[in-house]
């Protein structure tokens, strides 16, 4: 399910109502003045930063949403003729498994970009950071709520976790590869699966966090998310509590990147620029609950947070190893 964001050119023709709206020539910007996003942010995120952007770059921005993973294929999919030009969002993970689909750029201004964050050949720009915890109600959950992953294995939670499908959700998938590399076995997937019970949210839902929902609303008990979607709804006054998994968690970042082949991409530079600037960055930590990935922004700390030594080049390699098991699981269900 994919959201078209409100353009420029309907709000001018709603305000001309004297106009002819059978010549959109005459409001139509240049073809260099214009340029699509494909996000997996909800708009939240993205609205009031496109919409700085275009006011600071005169650049007319199309947007269109969707989880990472259904977006990279999109991406795959119009390979010989580019719609998008910039990918805003998606975890590290995905970005990297994917990076032929890229074309390389280096902003001058990621030398304020802590390096830790940032890819080896350009491929993707770091955004956020965004540590994938597990929440839970607290007014449901009243006794030995989930402390890690292992907890999300207890039989005790079957068919009550929210959790989206990593076909579509980029931090979903990030979700796995961590519990693959922290828990010891093989069939550790299998058997989040089968804890799940089939309740597997869509994960396409970019205006609200589909997880955070159902826990806060009480259709699922425990589950997990981002991070920030889970700040926010608390920020909301939604009834969650954030668990930081006792074995660790991964706080890698989620990224930009100019599309391979792509119609703008000065423009989708310019704007990997703008998101990385000072003001994007310090307005995206407030006002969005996210952890900044320059240098000279105080990152969000909350107590209890372990970072487990997340190999991302081995969650990029192994990205469509997991995701085809996920979708034998599922057709064999």
């Amino acid at each position: 399910m994919r959201h078209m964001m409100v353009c420029l050119l309907c709000l001018l023709l709603t305000a001309c109502g004297s106009a002819d709206h059978g010549d959109l020539s005459a409001f139509a910007p240049a073809e260099e003045d214009r340029m699509v996003i494909y996000t997996s942010h909800p708009e939240s995120v993205y609205g009031p930063l496109v919409k700085e952007f275009e006011e600071r770059t005169g650049v007319w921005v199309q947007v269109e949403t969707g989880g990472t993973t259904e977006l990279l294929e999109r991406i795959e999919a119009e390979r010989d003729a580019p719609l998008c030009d910039l990918l805003f969002g998606g975890g590290a993970d995905s970005l990297t498994a994917r990076r032929e689909l890229f074309a390389p750029y280096t902003s001058p201004l990621l030398e304020a970009v802590d390096p830790a964050y940032c890819c080896g050949d350009g491929s993707w720009t770091p955004f956020s950071v965004f540590p994938v915890v597990l929440v839970y109600n607290p007014v449901l959950v009243r006794m030995n709520p989930p402390e890690g992953w292992e907890s999300l294995l207890n039989p005790v939670w079957r068919g009550r976790i929210a959790f989206a499908s990593p076909t579509v959700s980029g931090c979903s998938y990030t979700a796995l590869a961590v519990m693959t590399q922290v828990l010891p076995g093989e069939d550790t997937l299998e058997a989040f699966y089968r804890n799940l019970d089939g309740r597997i949210l869509p994960g396409i839902n970019s205006v609200v966090d589909e997880v955070a929902n159902a826990v806060a609303e009480g259709s699922c008990t425990i589950g997990v998310t981002a991070e920030s979607a889970a700040l926010e709804a608390i920020r909301a006054g939604r009834d969650l509590v954030i668990v930081y998994p006792e074995e660790g968690t991964s706080a890698a970042a989620d990224g930009m990147a100019v599309v391979s082949g792509c119609a703008h991409e000065e423009n989708a530079r310019r704007f990997i620029d703008f998101a990385i600037g000072a003001d994007a960055q310090s307005y995206m930590q407030g006002a969005c609950m996210r952890r900044p990935v320059r240098t000279d922004l105080l990152q969000v700390g909350e107590e209890g947070l372990v970072l487990m030594d997340y190999d991302l080049d081995r969650a990029a390699a192994e990205r469509e190893t997991i995701l085809e098991r996920w979708r034998t699981l599922e057709d064999a269900a």
